[in-house]
């Protein structure tokens, strides 16, 4: 009798401990970023500021220069605005007016980053319905 209350109990243990381990990995995939739910798209620096004294999101004490980006989303919403910091001593340069392209989370909260710059993309904004004849 004593032998199968310890073997319940432990299989019990076991459940649990499968269900935890599902819980935990189901939130990792959650976070993650699914390849389906990201779109790039142009955007315009309208904002360069710098240098500045502050804080970043770590909370460690730095000089950086704040560069903020406007940028319309394919389908046309927005306009939304994401901000970068890069350090003072950077060799990444912006000015207000460069273009740059933003990869964007489709979902909402919709959270934003700069993926780099360019100078060859034809249009800001959503692209046009109609096809090129």
């Amino acid at each position: 009798m004593l032998t199968i209350v310890v073997l319940g109990g432990f299989g019990l243990v076991l459940v649990v401990a499968a269900f935890i381990v599902t819980e935990v990995l189901a939130g990792l995939r959650r976070d993650e970023i699914p390849t389906g739910t990201e779109e790039k798209t142009a955007g315009r620096v309208i904002r360069v500021r710098g240098p500045v004294r502050g804080q970043l999101e770590s909370g460690a004490p730095a000089v950086y220069t704040e560069v903020i980006v406007e940028y319309y989303t394919r389908r046309g919403e927005g306009p939304y605005e994401v901000a970068r910091k890069f350090p003072v001593g950077s060799r990444i340069t912006y000015a207000k007016g460069d273009r740059v392209i933003v990869a964007y989370d489709v979902r909402t909260p919709r959270r934003a980053r700069l993926a780099g710059r360019v100078s060859h993309w034809p249009t800001l904004g959503p692209y046009s319905a109609a096809p090129a004849a």
